[in-house]
């Protein structure tokens, strides 16, 4: 089984455990099924890596990658982590984009990497990194998220 498979397996268990605490949750997002993000490697605590295509669906006027597409991939990667990190739901607090260079139909597909910085009993901070097939640095990303307790849970 791939790390994506079983990944996507994890989501309905985390989907059933969540229920019991009492809120209801879509898992899989219906953002990652969109942006068709394929995992590829899961560090819970430490990061966590991601394939994002290229879809011209998502371009901007100029044909490339809309950034508001790409930043969400970003933190299509920063949420899974933060959950199993955490092994609870989170909300994000910030989520801040800084674009380098164009992600174009030529690279194909990009690589997103999310990594935790600091995780406290009620936060985490991570940063991401959005990189070419050959390495270059598209797009740099850090969010910010609140770890909810039970009775935030129930309300959410």
């Amino acid at each position: 089984m791939s790390v994506h498979e079983e990944w996507m397996t994890n989501l309905k268990v985390f989907r059933e455990q969540i229920a019991q605490a009492g809120m209801n949750v879509n898992l899989p997002p219906a953002s990652m099924m969109e942006l068709d993000l394929h995992y590829l490697e899961v560090i819970p605590g430490n990061k966590m890596v991601a394939r994002l295509p290229f879809q011209k669906r998502f371009t901007n006027p100029v044909g490339t990658f809309q950034g508001g597409f790409l930043a969400a991939g970003m933190d299509d990667v920063f949420g899974p982590l933060s959950y199993v990190s955490a092994g609870r739901p989170c909300l994000t607090l910030s989520l801040n984009t800084t674009f380098l260079k164009a992600f174009t139909e030529k690279m194909a597909h990009c690589i997103l990497e999310a990594t935790i910085l600091e995780q406290t009993k009620t936060f985490i901070f991570m940063r991401a990194e959005a990189r070419s097939p050959e390495g270059e640095l598209l797009a740099h990303a850090e969010s910010h998220v609140t770890i909810l307790r039970d009775d935030q849970m129930k309300k959410a």
